[in-house]
């Protein structure tokens, strides 16, 4: 307890009792116990003075009830002798100390870790975890506060945790191979409640094992008869294929023979490898090959929970790793099939909603359906999911609209992190914490950078290094070291097939492109980009290519193949193109190619469009490479509709924004394009002014081994 010298053990399951190093403590008269409940139900939460004042005395308040709540807070701490562990903060009390001092928490923790351990295919485990849980209990949770809302509201979750959790024991039971012993404990839930599929399901297959087949045909028809009389409904499909396999006396339904636990050896030892790939290793093709295994023995054992969580697996870190359309329709069916056949209400059919509405938002540039499931997840107490649903949540909102969510989910993660104990959900935290730093030009980026890199020196993980490389290669072209950049972005795509991402040449692509437009040399990647723009390992909402693909053509003078390429963005206005990560590059790449092209309708709708994000860089996907500020594509296309005014307002921000990225290249072209829109503009003192920019900027491009000639064309 930290500061707190004595060892309290508050009990709230069962009638109230406190121990002060193993003594009972009399806590005083009905209104100081209701007190210090009121403050364990809590859950280190503060509890306002007037809250207190409610519980206690209702509408029949004393004129003094404040002042008599701060009289029952001093003669609590004074009875358990430690008042450190009720302190004041407002609006009013909070109850402080190690969480495990109360009872009602440590269940809660047992439970979850057997629930997990039950998921993870180790029913063993489950069984001691859930057994320690549910002894804790010596009644009704705040059985001596049957009057007062907020404690019987508290009571009843509490019982519903407690239901769950005897259901999971029965389960991790049923797995060990368990039956004959249960069937007078189900006969009794299923009495209690009738309409609880999972119990009947449970009562069937222990009296299946029993060797009582014709009394388990008969629960199910019992079950039926109740579902369809009082609840108006059908048996589930669980329900239903339980009866089936009875009927055809479904060798798996008896329990872990030999040969079953042989297969079962079979796929947790596929599935534990899986994980360590995923979450330890960052092999994303080793994790995938070990879920699909896992997949497949998992379906044959009829593993519900085993396929679940294998499906889960092959999702993978980010979302939208299957790009083609056969196996992105492929992996969200077996997402759906999955959910379908475990219990709805359980942390792993979170997961698996979690999962499925990321990887359908995500495609579509949507975000509400998988925030909705996130506010779902923070309430669950489930901490996996819940760190789950922060990431691919995360994901999500990658356009340029969403800066402030994204850093507030990045946190957030980052502090569920240590609920979780998996050493991966920090990763991603501070992984997409340190993209979100770069997305939004913040000077201390690099700090976490440098904290990212420091975690992966003490144990690498492939994907996520990959992403960390990426952001070296982008401020190593920021730096002007164009030979450096290239020899490092080749390092990083080898790296991302090492690692099976999917994006290995999608971003070493970006990358290049931004190391030839920044040496004068773009004409150079006209044939990659014509091949990589049809690739089927981009993303669905990637239109950065074509848009690369225009500006490249124009400048070779390939008029027809610049303005088919462009067409394809414009067809139906710029405002129909989704905000995705890569939106911002397409937008700049459109207004270069509008520029060169001489198209003043679609530089129009490229100012328009990115007006709202002028202090942005130009990055794209998780900030791989940079283009510069927005302002410069602003100002070009300011300049292509004949407002000069406006692009020498833009592209001298432009220059400003560009020394404070520490972009020495994106610096020189804004100089020079600067200086080009002060000559053009021809006010008194431009052609000097100008003239002097364009000369400073053609040294620097000497300096740093650029060619200006494209950008005086």
């Amino acid at each position: 307890m930290g500061d707190i010298p004595r060892v309290v053990d508050i009990r709230v399951l069962g009638c109230l009792e406190v121990d002060v190093d193993g003594v009972p403590v009399n806590l005083g008269g009905p209104r100081l116990r209701a007190l210090l409940a009121r403050l364990v139900a809590a859950d280190a939460h503060p509890v306002a003075v007037s809250a207190l004042v409610e519980l206690l005395w209702g509408l029949d308040a004393p004129l003094d009830a404040d002042r008599t709540v701060r009289t029952y807070v001093s003669r609590l701490r004074k009875a358990i002798g430690s008042p450190e562990l009720i302190i004041t903060r407002a609006p009013g009390y909070l109850l402080r100390g190690d969480p495990d001092l109360v009872d009602a928490v440590r269940f809660e923790r047992l439970a979850a870790a057997g629930h997990r351990s039950l998921e993870a295919g180790r029913p063993d485990v489950a069984i001691g975890q859930l057994a320690a849980a549910l002894r804790l209990w010596r009644g009704d949770a705040y059985e001596d506060f049957p009057g007062l809302p907020a404690l019987t509201s508290e009571g009843r979750r509490l019982a519903q945790l407690r239901h769950d959790a005897v259901q999971d024991r029965i389960d991790a039971e049923l797995a060990t191979g368990h039956g004959q012993h249960l069937v007078a404990e189900l006969e009794g839930l299923t009495t209690s409640h009738p309409e609880n599929e999972r119990l009947w399901g449970q009562l069937m297959t222990a009296l299946y094992r029993a060797g009582r087949q014709t009394d388990a045909l008969e629960a199910f028809r019992r079950a039926r008869l109740v579902l369809i009389e009082e609840f108006g409904v059908e048996p589930s499909p669980v329900l239903t294929d339980i009866h089936r396999r009875i009927l055809t006396q479904d060798d798996n339904l008896l329990g872990p023979g030999p040969q079953r636990a042989q297969h079962t050896d079979q796929l947790e030892a596929a599935l534990a490898a899986g994980t360590q790939a995923l979450c330890v290793d960052g092999s994303l093709l080793t994790s995938r090959q070990q879920f699909e295994i896992t997949f497949r023995l998992a379906e044959q054992a009829g593993d519900a929970a085993g396929q679940a969580l294998a499906v889960l697996g092959l999702c993978g870190l980010w979302v939208h790793e299957h790009r083609t359309a056969t196996t992105a329709n492929q992996m969200r069916s077996r997402l759906r099939h999955a959910l379908a056949a475990v219990d709805p209400r359980s942390p792993l059919a979170l997961r698996l909603r979690i999962r499925l509405a990321g990887e359908s938002q995500y495609q579509h540039a949507e975000h509400d359906e998988i925030l909705a499931v996130l506010a779902e997840a923070r309430l669950a107490g489930d901490p996996v999911a819940h760190a789950e649903a922060l990431s691919i949540a995360h994901h999500c909102v990658l356009g340029p609209d969403h800066g402030r969510l994204r850093q507030t989910l990045a946190l957030e993660l980052i502090g569920e992190s240590d609920r979780t104990g998996r050493p991966i959900d920090r990763l991603m935290g501070l992984l997409w914490h340190t993209i979100d730093l770069f997305m939004a030009a913040d000077p201390h980026a690099e700090r976490r950078l440098g904290e990212l890199e420091h975690l992966l020196a003490d144990r690498e993980h492939l994907a996520v290094g990959f992403a960390v490389t990426a952001m070296r290669v982008m401020l190593t072209i920021r730096a002007g070291r164009f030979e450096e950049a290239e020899k490092l972005a080749l390092s990083c795509a080898e790296l991302g097939q090492e690692a099976g991402d999917a994006d290995a040449m999608g971003w070493y692509g970006a990358q290049l492109v931004a190391i030839r437009w920044f040496q004068g040399r773009l004409a150079e990647v006209l044939p990659m980009l014509d091949e990589l723009v049809h690739s089927t390992t981009l993303s669905t909402i990637d239109n950065s290519y074509f848009a690369a693909l225009a500006a490249a053509a124009a400048i070779t003078g390939d008029q027809r193949k610049a303005a088919s390429s462009l067409a394809r963005l414009t067809g139906h206005g710029l405002a129909a193109l989704p905000r995705s990560s890569t939106w911002l590059v397409s937008m700049s790449g459109i207004a270069e190619a509008a520029y060169r092209l001489g198209d003043t309708a679609t530089a129009t709708q490229v100012y328009e469009q990115l007006r709202p994000f002028a202090d942005l860089p130009i990055m794209p996907s998780l900030a791989v490479a940079c283009f510069g500020s927005a302002h410069h594509s602003l100002g070009i296309a300011a300049l292509t509709t004949g407002d000069i005014d406006r692009a020498v307002r833009h592209l001298h921000t432009a220059i400003q924004h560009n020394l404070a990225l520490g972009h020495w290249p994106a610096v020189v072209v804004c100089r020079i394009r600067y200086g080009q829109a002060l000559l053009l503009r021809g006010r008194p003192g431009d052609a000097a002014a100008g003239e002097r920019e364009v000369v400073a900027g053609t040294e620097h491009a000497a300096a740093l081994g650029m060619s200006i000639t494209a950008l005086l064309d």
